[in-house]
């Protein structure tokens, strides 16, 4: 049985907290785990560190852990299980990522009303599309498990990409396969020191968005497009049209930019989102 890399990224760590982590590593179930730890000690950040871990992964899968979470110990089974499934479809070299949703806990691990997925209000199905992940990524790095086809098609990780996960994510929609395990199979602990904490969903946050104006989405709209842009450049023409043409929605006219939002379903999760999105792109 081959290890999976776990790719543990630390920044002056809670120690009860990432032993707790770690000791949920350790204890997955069926598995076998070669845990890799790098500490950003020139506070470069979470996406750089996690791009250097990625650097240093060689195993058939990998997964990524943050600091302050504790896996439920078939986590990485369940997870791997349903790899095997998209692999034995598509074969090994096609580039596959697999998630699966998590419990939301306060700061002492106690669970919070429903899962991270269902509090955020995400349709799973319909989001899992190039075009939606490239407007508004809902999948968490804790939650993945992916393999070497993926990470060596990902590549390091651009200095215009959202974040790590949000890069494997487009590039296993853009050229790969996206699994769900629709069961929550980790902690996610809620607390004033979370790099990007629970995003909320509903009214009360669309509220506090719209609020922001259109200033503050277009910032948000801004770092999209760089990414977009950061997408194709890495990959050319291989790259999906959605990427190239959100690549250059700046030099686009006013009906131009809906038309190509439209017509590639660059979309977000939730009606007032896309409200915004017309009134504002």
């Amino acid at each position: 049985m081959n290890a999976i890399d776990i790719l543990l990224a630390t920044c002056r760590p809670n120690e009860d907290w990432l032993k707790a982590q770690v000791d949920s590593i350790h204890a997955q179930e069926d598995v076998e785990v070669n845990l890799i730890r790098r500490e950003d000690e020139s506070g470069a950040g979470a996406c750089a560190n996690f791009s250097a871990l990625l650097g240093q992964s060689r195993g058939e899968y990998a997964a990524f852990a943050d600091q302050d979470d504790v896996w439920m110990p078939l986590k990485l089974a369940k997870s791997l299980a349903k790899m095997r499934e998209l692999e034995a479809d598509c074969g090994k070299d096609t580039p596959i990522l697999v998630f699966t949703d998590g419990l939301v806990a306060d700061a002492e691990l106690h669970p919070l009303r429903g899962t991270l997925l269902s509090r955020q209000g995400v349709d799973v199905v319909r989001g899992l599309g190039f075009g939606r992940l490239l407007m508004q990524n809902f999948i968490p790095g804790n939650a993945m498990l992916f393999n070497a086809a993926l990470r060596e098609r990902a590549g390091s990780v651009p200095a215009d990409a959202l974040m790590h996960d949000v890069w494997l994510a487009l590039v296993a929609a853009a050229f790969g396969r996206i699994g769900f395990v629709d069961e929550p199979l980790y902690f996610y602990r809620q607390h004033a020191r979370n790099v990007l904490g629970e995003t909320a969903s509903g009214l009360r946050h669309a509220a506090r968005r719209a609020g922001e104006g259109g200033g503050a989405f277009r910032t948000r709209l801004g770092a999209n497009i760089r990414q977009a842009r950061a997408f194709a450049e890495r990959f050319g023409s291989a790259a999906p049209q959605e990427a190239q043409d959100l690549a250059r929605f700046s030099e686009m006219s006013f009906l131009e930019r809906r038309k190509a939002l439209v017509r590639h379903g660059l979309y977000k999760q939730g009606f007032l989102r896309n409200l915004a999105l017309m009134l504002f792109a």
